[in-house]
């Protein structure tokens, strides 16, 4: 490896630089252009703008030299439109004085005495056309002007030109004088170029350590890379490496804009959001073994599979296991659902309410274990549901029971070795849990009971015409969190051995009775704070604001606590709460069928 200080003229002596077929597609953006433009424009002479690492290939005597851009080819690409905007805008006379050196580091000649110049950086097949656009325009023998027809569903390459164009012809003819010189001095040494010259040079590696400016390269598209690196190294045929990527990776995950948009589309998962991708290749990883989630974290994710790739030796293993990634990527698309607020829940639909559950849970630590279902009884789907049934009534007995999921990644493992094994995890969680839990929950899972408790009435009841539901609804205190105010009428209270309570023992029963499910329900939008406090009869009619009657559309406000209300019942205490806690309470163990047998 050899690593130095260069200016952008390095590329006149260079022949092809080529960027490999399986990197991604020009990504920078508006952000990075102005960047690139600012620094270059306001910073002395010599200011570093980023790394590139390049890797020398081989060629036959006479040929051109051929260089392999292994990392910042964001960056060339940039500066080479950069300098293109401003060959095109400079005034004919200063075009004549510099073209040579512009061309020289755009293009190349295949021999001395060819009168044919080719465009130096030869991009991967997605990005080449549009490049060559750029980049030929105004040059040999094309008139054509790249700036035509730009919108905001255009290439980048092609907006990023505009960019340049539109800043720099706000710019006087000095001013653009001086750029270009700038771009064009030898001893404006830029860029740290690393070559690697030895076979040794582990290009990963080296270009997983770099902090360089840009778009930093995702996991998933490291690994990519190493694997398709691996691809021409087994093949030893460039042409069949190609054929096989194309096949693959590019029909599954790069075939049009819309798939292109799921895969990059992010997920949250607990804290952090990770996009498609890379949760498939973290659910391959486990369900594979090489990622083990209790030793493991997500940034070991690229080095694991570079470890996985590295072993494979023959182009059938190599082949399987790209299969294998696209299979379970056809499973992953076609199975796992991107849910939002537009969604609409039904209670038949068991498959979306497990995701559901998940997502508003923040819990994506099974979703290697419900991938392998998915693949491993792909043809059975009455299995498919039992088994994911299973986990649901697993994960939501244990979101009640308030029980910790710091052993879900254990738990994951173990259910992917052992499927059986979820049912003796189910029995940890026992009925008494489910009833304590329900009268102690916190808002965000009270929210999600009662929203399928609701579904669940609505396929049961045929007097529902509305089977399917958005989850937008707000939870509401019937009882409010705080009450001393409007709500001072504490009724007598009896202790188990039929002792009275205390005013305090009463106000503390209170207190806890505040959090049972029974006095929560949902609302189709928040009640107005200044009712959510108010006497049980202004909370329902309203005052001057729309009280709950009002916003009361589901079964579980309207027929729970409106129709008693309407018909006399006005008054909402402990004893309704601990009424209605034990019917959600049937009802919840109910759908989500608590009864462990076996």
């Amino acid at each position: 490896m050899k690593a130095e200080a260069k200016s952008l003229k390095f590329l006149s002596l260079e022949g092809k630089v080529k960027i490999p077929f399986f990197q991604r597609t020009y990504v920078w953006d508006e952000e990075n252009w102005e960047n690139l433009l600012t620094e270059f424009s306001h910073k002395p002479q010599g200011n570093f703008l980023g790394s590139i690492i390049l890797k020398q290939l081989p060629t036959s005597s006479g040929e051109p030299k051929q260089l392999e851009v292994i990392d910042g080819q964001q960056r060339l690409t940039t500066l080479s439109i950069l300098l293109k905007a401003l060959y095109d805008i400079l005034p004919r006379e200063l075009q004549e004085n510099c073209k040579g050196d512009v061309m020289n580091i755009l293009f190349y000649k295949k021999d001395y005495t060819s009168r044919n110049y080719e465009i130096k950086i030869e991009h991967s097949q997605v990005d080449v056309d549009v490049y060559q656009k750029v980049i030929k325009a105004n040059f040999i023998n094309d008139t054509s002007s790249p700036t035509e027809n730009i919108n905001e569903n255009s290439h980048n390459i092609l907006k990023c030109y505009q960019y340049f164009y539109n800043e720099l012809e706000k710019k006087d003819d000095e001013d653009k004088r001086k750029l270009l010189n700038k771009m064009l001095d030898p001893e404006n040494k830029m860029l740290v170029v690393i070559d690697l010259v030895e076979e040794m040079d582990d290009e990963q590696a080296i270009f997983d350590t770099l902090n360089t400016t840009g778009v930093r390269l995702t996991p998933a598209e490291i690994i990519k890379n190493s694997l398709f690196q691996k691809v021409i190294q087994v093949y030893d045929n460039k042409n069949e490496a190609i054929k096989l990527y194309k096949k693959t990776w590019e029909k599954t995950f790069l075939s049009n804009e819309k798939m292109v948009k799921y895969w990059e589309t992010e997920r949250l998962t607990g804290r952090l959001k990770r996009d498609n991708l890379e949760m498939l290749l973290h659910c391959i990883g486990v369900i594979k073994g090489f990622f083990d989630p209790d030793k493991h974290t997500l940034s070991d994710l690229s080095k694991l599979y570079k470890n996985e790739i590295k072993r494979i030796d023959s182009k059938e293993d190599l082949q399987k296991f790209i299969e294998e990634i696209i299979g379970y990527a056809n499973i992953y698309c076609e199975k796992f659902p991107a849910l939002d607020k537009a969604t609409l829940f039904t209670f038949k639909d068991s498959i979306n309410r497990l995701f559901h559950i998940l997502k508003i849970l923040q819990i994506s630590t099974f979703h290697p274990y419900i991938l392998f279902i998915f693949k491993k009884f792909q043809n059975d789907d009455n299995i498919i549901r039992e088994m994911l049934g299973m986990l649901e009534k697993f994960i939501v007995r244990r979101m009640i029971a308030q029980h910790e999921t710091k052993n879900y990644n254990k738990y994951c493992k173990e259910f992917i070795h052992n499927s059986d094994s979820i049912i003796s995890k189910l029995r940890e969680t026992t009925d008494k849990d489910i009833t304590n839990g329900l009268r102690r929950i916190s808002n965000k899972n009270a929210a999600l009971l009662l929203f399928w408790v609701e579904l669940w009435r609505r396929i049961k009841d045929e007097k529902y015409d509305t089977k399917e539901l958005k989850y937008t609804y707000s939870l509401e205190h019937i009882m409010p969190q705080k009450w001393e105010e409007y709500w001072k009428k504490i009724p007598e209270k009896y202790n188990t051995d039929g002792s009275k309570m205390s005013d305090e023992e009463a106000k503390k029963d209170r207190e806890e009775k505040i959090y049972w499910i029974g006095n929560m329900t949902l609302l189709r939008t928040n009640l107005n704070s200044a009712l959510q406090n108010y006497t049980f009869e202004k909370k329902m009619e309203g005052e001057g604001k729309r009280g709950i009657k009002a916003y009361a559309d589901l079964s579980i406000t309207k027929d729970d606590i409106v129709k008693p209300y309407d018909d006399g019942d006005k008054k909402w205490d402990e004893k309704k709460i601990v009424e209605r806690t034990n019917k959600l309470e049937r009802e919840i163990k109910g759908i989500f069928d608590f009864s462990i047998r076996g």
